[in-house]
């Protein structure tokens, strides 16, 4: 319904009238864009026009921010509400306490028996149990929820709405719910870089403004295990108490803290150790050539009962740490099943019967922990029927990191057997200096899509961090904006706004930002030649498993002539970029970790055209001072933990520039 609200509403709480509105004089509007802007002496509020005195302060006038994620229904009333100088509240149901208590820290209001702003609950709202609605009217400002989640997502409104130094809005009511229930970043942290506790706190500050509900952390071996110190000792794990503390901050910003322990493939980290090798499908290593990789250690565990008992364990001492009823427990890519122990049995009965076994064992281990379980699809989708032999009590999660990833047919093939299931796109930030940020846009719209078109249960956008971690950390943030811009309101566009939304969210509005460098940084692939999968040439150009193949390669699809139009970008962003690197703060931080890329990708570059013989104006002494560099930059955000080893990844790849 385009109209929404009554004329004289009446809040509960106090009996008094909010608004005296004419409902035929409202505009409303479901899909505009974002902007907040200030047109003559009016304000431009989601599209709509409204006449203010010119000396009254807006709140475009004050920041220009974004509503965002963009709600699905806003009427506006006409008028305006002068916003008080000390906001007050109140709270009409007990139920809300927590979340109006939140808000007032937040912002400054203090509470009073007839506040300005008041919380209520309303059940018959829209939407589940994240809708909610918010009425600004000429006498104050009211919340309805049906539950206090959708509440707290009011307040991220709000927070936008009612920020600092406004004095006046447009009179106005928003609906709002979102397109999927779940809505969850998963960020690796086992990959060398654990990010500091100030770090994870941050984020999740973040995720709540963007109105994100699940968050995991990947983890492999980076838990603080008893008794298992040799797994850990040099990765500056996170401990007991941290990931409580993290869980307490997911809690109070209604973000479930989904624990996330890969419990069959990814098991290196284990299986090179000496202890645990006689667990391992392939105790001694193993080669495969699509994709290459060669290993002296195994990276899956046995599908056996000592494996079952094994993970059972660790479970035990793990999932008590978190609240949430989920768990993920990976199962992707066991890269040689059937090539050790149980290749008698993969001949006998097949591949996937074998892994199907071994994932409801792990599915009952689950489930006796008081869980449901979450797993990688990638081996269930090689035989998509076999998706009615898994249980209806665990839910898939479809992962594809190419704009071009069947996400349709997959969730099709899904949904058809009544599971319940997510779909995971990626940042496409990890085997790149820059990120392949239009990859990433496209592959995050394409999940959207399919996830409305098949009802999936949720979004969970993935950043990993393959080989090394070695992308600067702004990278993943213009895909986290698309992400929950689309599984709030799949109508919107965030693409189109992304500078502004980074200025805003990332960067507090400061004058001057790194947000256009960011993003043109992440097209830098689209200058290089044509697009390769799951990587970056720069990346690839210092990191080549079979760095022999690349001459032919950098020929045949990467000429001369592309290296030097890309060796142009970078000297126009590392310009840009050397001119913010001073700021105090996010944008000095976040400028320097570019930067750092921008120069990494410039000297591999210059490997890249060196190998072709290509003459060029590029300085590379600017080499031996990437290291340190490195190094001060990771420990701005992470652990040191995995520093080593990433480092020395690294310095091999210049060693092998410079030689």
């Amino acid at each position: 319904m385009d109209h929404i609200g009554q004329p004289g509403l009446v809040d509960r709480c106090s009996n008094r009238g909010f608004a005296d509105h004419e409902s035929q004089g409202r505009q409303t509007r479901r899909h505009n864009q974002f902007g907040l802007g200030v047109a003559g002496n009016g304000l431009h509020h989601l599209g709509v026009r409204l006449a203010l005195a010119p000396s009254r302060r807006t709140i475009a006038e004050v920041s220009a921010p974004k509503l965002f994620p963009l709600p699905r229904q806003v009427a506006f009333l006409g008028g305006e509400t002068n916003i008080p100088e000390q906001l007050t509240y109140s709270v009409c149901d007990a139920g809300l306490e927590q979340v109006a208590e939140f808000f007032a820290k937040e912002r400054g209001v203090q509470r009073a028996e007839k506040g300005w702003l008041k919380f209520e609950v309303a059940t018959d709202l829209e939407g589940g149990e994240e809708g909610h609605r918010i009425l600004l009217g000429k006498d104050g400002a009211l919340v309805q929820a049906r539950s206090p989640a959708g509440a707290f997502r009011a307040t991220r409104t709000l927070k936008t709405l009612l920020g600092k130094g406004v004095s006046a809005l447009p009179c106005l009511e928003i609906r709002d719910y979102p397109a999927f229930s779940r809505r969850g970043f998963m960020l690796d942290v086992s990959r060398c870089k654990v990010p500091t506790m100030d770090s994870l706190l941050e984020l999740i500050d973040l995720l709540a403004d963007l109105k994100y509900n699940e968050l995991q952390l990947y983890v492999e071996h980076v838990f603080a295990f008893a008794g298992h110190e040799t797994v850990w000792q040099d990765a500056s794990p996170l401990t007991a108490e941290e990931v409580r503390l993290l869980d307490e901050r997911c809690r109070e910003r209604f973000i479930e803290l989904v624990p996330n322990l890969n419990s069959f493939g990814h098991f290196e980290r284990w299986l090179r150790h000496d202890p645990y090798k006689p667990m391992a499908e392939c105790p001694h290593g193993f080669r495969r050539e699509e994709p290459f990789m060669e290993r002296d250690h195994g990276t899956t565990l046995k599908p056996n009962e000592e494996s079952l008992a094994f993970v059972d364990s660790l479970y035990a001492e793990y999932l008590p740490n978190f609240s949430s009823s989920r768990f993920n427990v990976g199962m992707d890519e066991p890269w040689e099943l059937g090539q050790g122990w149980s290749q008698p049995q993969v001949e006998e009965r097949g591949k996937q019967t074998v892994y199907l076994e071994h994932l409801d064992g792990i599915r009952k281990l689950v489930e006796k922990h008081g869980r449901e379980m979450l797993f990688w699809a990638d081996v269930l989708l090689e035989e998509p029927k076999n998706a009615a032999r898994v249980p209806k009590t665990a839910s898939p999660v479809i992962w594809g990191y190419e704009a071009e990833h069947p996400f349709a047919e997959q969730a099709e093939a899904l949904a058809s057997c009544g599971l319940s299931f997510y779909l995971a796109p990626g940042t496409a930030t990890w085997r790149s200096f820059s990120g392949r940020l239009p990859n990433a846009l496209a592959n995050v719209r394409s999940a959207v899509a399919a996830g409305i078109a098949q009802r999936a249960s949720g979004i969970l956008l993935t950043g990993w961090g393959d080989c090394g971690n070695h992308q600067p950390w702004p990278t993943f943030y213009p895909a986290l904006l698309q992400a929950a811009g689309l599984s709030w309101n799949e109508t919107s566009d965030p693409e189109a706004e992304l500078v502004p939304l980074l200025d805003h969210f990332l960067f507090e509005d400061a004058k001057s930002t790194p947000s256009q460098a960011l993003l043109e940084f992440g097209h830098l692939d689209l200058c290089l030649g044509p697009k390769i999968v799951n990587a970056s040439l720069p990346w690839m150009l210092a990191f080549a498993d079979q760095p022999e193949k690349l001459p032919d390669r950098l020929q045949t699809d990467h000429p001369v002539e592309k290296l030097a139009v890309g060796q142009e970008r970078l000297a126009s962003l590392r310009s840009t970029l050397q001119g913010l690197a001073g700021i105090a703060g996010k944008v000095g931080l976040a400028a320097d970790e570019l930067l750092l890329g921008v120069d990494l990708s410039a000297h591999a570059l210059f490997h890249g055209q060196r190998l072709l013989r290509a003459s060029t104006s590029f300085d590379p002494s600017s080499a031996r001072e990437l290291p340190a560099r490195y190094e001060k930059l990771w420990l701005k955000r992470a652990r040191p933990g995995g520093l080593t080893e990433s480092s020395s990844l690294l310095g091999n790849a210049l060693a092998r520039w410079q030689s």
